[in-house]
């Protein structure tokens, strides 16, 4: 006759498997919580969502950097949750979210009416952090204000070869690239402009780690922008483009690639814009300014035979981009 296991016995080794992983999260849960006390001080943390995540809820998230670079957030509700095995990871999700930064004369800001951000980070550098917002409004630091029905930004910090990174190798002959913002935004619309996407690609430059604004201007530093804007027909502008600190602004000088090199200096202008067909070939002009936008745009090289040039008149005309 076979002999019975009681129950509770049966039990026993899934109650003593459940006891081990209670504080081996209970472990990783402490962890957390003494990363969000260092992030938001004088808050009480209280991390939950035992037994597959860590998360910890906030209300009226102020954050506030001052400095020759100035950073600031605020959040009316900040859900924060990583997972147990995943310490470099932290997902969030904000509600009324208000984003602030300035820097060299130039102030940005974006509102949205929720948010979702994901932050990794290894060994106190940031590998990524990538936010997405829904119906964003705010400014740029120049021009008018914008609206977007989704607005991306993804930044990362980027190994010079002066950290001994061999998969970053020298790409400028001045300095080594430092960081990375990408910025991707589908119905933008400028000021009383029509809807376009917007993605642009700045690498950052420096003699060294992007600990600290003064150093990295004085020591050089600069960046690379890449901006392309495009409609349902196509490209519209390619602007390439090294901007260099200068005093409490900046200085601007590349190239403007486009189809439609009127509306594209009524906008840098910000004087009406006039009727214009698409060009069948793109030309390129040259673009130099001062920013903040106090300073003059010096936009050259429109062609003198401009007005005689094959236009694509099955195509609709030239957006208006402000």
């Amino acid at each position: 006759m076979k002999r019975r296991i009681p129950l509770l016995l049966s039990l026993l080794p899934l109650a003593l498997g459940l006891g081990v992983y209670w504080q081996l999260w209970r472990g990783w849960a402490d962890g957390f919580e003494a990363t969000l006390a260092a992030w938001f001080p004088g808050r009480q943390v209280q991390v939950t969502g035992f037994p597959y995540r860590l998360e910890a809820e906030f209300l009226d998230v102020k954050r506030e950097h001052a400095g020759a670079t100035s950073m600031g957030m605020a959040v009316g509700r900040l859900r924060l949750n990583r997972g147990p095995w995943r310490p470099e990871l932290t997902v969030l999700q904000g509600q009324q979210v208000a984003l602030a930064a300035s820097a060299a004369g130039l102030a940005a800001r974006i509102n949205a009416p929720s948010a979702t951000a994901s932050l990794n980070l290894d060994a106190g550098r940031l590998e990524r952090l990538s936010i997405v917002l829904p119906g964003a409004r705010g400014n740029f630091g120049l021009g008018p204000d914008f609206m977007a029905e989704r607005l991306e930004l993804h930044a990362r910090e980027r190994a010079g070869v002066n950290d001994g990174d061999p998969a970053s190798p020298r790409q400028s002959p001045a300095m080594p690239p430092r960081g990375q913002l990408v910025v991707a935004a589908t119905g933008l619309t400028l000021g009383q402009g029509a809807a376009i996407s917007l993605a642009a690609d700045v690498t950052v430059r420096g003699a060294s780690r992007l600990a600290d604004y003064r150093r990295w201007a004085a020591g050089g530093g600069s960046l690379d922008a890449l901006i392309t804007g495009t409609d349902a027909t196509g490209e519209l502008f390619r602007l390439e483009a090294s901007v260099v600190p200068l005093g409490s602004g900046t200085r601007l000088a590349g190239t403007i690639t486009t189809i439609c090199p009127l509306s594209v200096q009524a906008a840098l202008n910000g004087t009406p814009a006039p009727a214009e067909q698409r060009l069948r070939a793109p030309i390129r002009l040259a673009l130099e300014t001062a920013l903040p936008a106090g300073g003059a745009v010096a936009l050259s090289g429109l062609p003198a035979d401009l007005a005689t040039r094959p236009r694509r008149g099955q195509l609709p005309a030239c957006p208006k981009l402000r």
